[in-house]
């Protein structure tokens, strides 16, 4: 008995073999694609908006609103670093914002609108450039897009302020600077720093290690209490505005928090945020710690020296 191989003749489609054979004849197989116009992109879509016509982006964790595409792409990417950067710190889903961004005047938000944006679970931010804010004349590999509507620091005030919200029980609504006061002028400033600027890290950094013989002792930067209306100059992109002693202490607030998220784990900042909330003391909180000191003078020992052996 001989056994036979049982062949199955590869059958091509006469127009198929004749498209195939054009191509080696022209000079051997190439792609060809049709480009597919995207109907969502980034900053693209238009609206009108309490009267306006407006650029838009919407998404389920935030929306931008801006003259033109460029001022809502820029907004995208300061917003987008902004909220994966609050999450990894609170382990929480950031709360939702919707940012109207103008180049000179606050823009006017009818009742109407206000009450839309509520409805759909949005809180708005009106935004207005500062004055003081210059465009980098550089960009690294940080910098690309998000630097010409530096938003992302005023959001993260306003995220840390819902969040106290969510975490508090309230008989009325409060401003953002009471519910803030909650937290020590340290915490704030580190969270505003993190959360708000991607090149803010090694600014604070470098601040830090040239100005050591200035800086706070820990015991009293970590207990430093100021009214929370006066946070603006925290912002990374007011540096110009704000005074030395505001420029250092947030530089220093902002390593030390680094230093915790790295030792202890980012979501020992959020800890913190919950302890501060729920009125705990800070010998307390700082007992909890796993590698991390658990006491202030031990706590400002290791943080120098992490300072001098951190590399940026």
């Amino acid at each position: 008995m001989t056994l036979r191989p049982r062949l199955r003749a590869l059958v091509v489609p006469p127009r198929v073999l004749c498209a195939a054979l054009l191509l080696v004849a022209a000079g051997g197989c190439r792609f060809w694609y049709k480009p597919v116009p995207v109907a969502n992109a980034i900053g693209e879509e238009k609206t009108v908006l309490a009267g306006d016509s407006v650029n838009v982006h919407r998404e389920e964790r935030f929306e931008v609103y801006g003259r033109n595409a460029e001022t809502v792409y820029d907004g995208y990417e300061q917003l987008n670093r902004a909220y994966r950067t609050f999450e990894r710190y609170f382990g929480a889903p950031a709360p939702r914002l919707a940012v109207i961004l103008s180049d000179d005047s606050v823009p006017h938000i009818d009742t109407g609108t206000a009450r839309a944006f509520q409805n759909r679970g949005l809180t708005v931010i009106r935004y207005t450039r500062p004055r003081s804010y210059r465009n980098p004349t550089r960009y690294g590999a940080l910098g690309y897009g998000g630097v010409l509507w530096p938003i992302a620091p005023t959001a993260a005030r306003k995220m840390l302020a819902l969040y106290a919200e969510s975490h508090l029980e309230q008989d009325g609504h409060l401003s953002d600077a009471a519910v803030l006061e909650r937290f020590p002028l340290w915490f704030r400033a580190a969270i505003i720093h993190l959360v708000g600027e991607a090149v803010s890290s090694t600014t604070d950094m470098e601040k830090v290690r040239e100005r050591r013989s200035a800086l706070v002792p820990l015991r009293e930067m970590l207990t430093l209490v100021r009214p929370a209306a006066a946070d603006t100059l925290l912002d990374p992109s007011r540096r110009a505005e704000a005074d030395d002693f505001t420029l250092l202490f947030a530089a220093q607030a902002t390593t030390l928090a680094r230093y915790l998220a790295e030792t202890e784990g980012p979501a020992s900042l959020g800890r913190l945020a919950r302890g501060y909330l729920s009125t705990r003391s800070l010998s307390e909180m700082l007992s909890e710690f796993r590698n991390a000191p658990r006491d202030v003078p031990q706590l400002e020992r290791r943080w120098k020296a992490w300072l001098d052996t951190r590399e940026d």
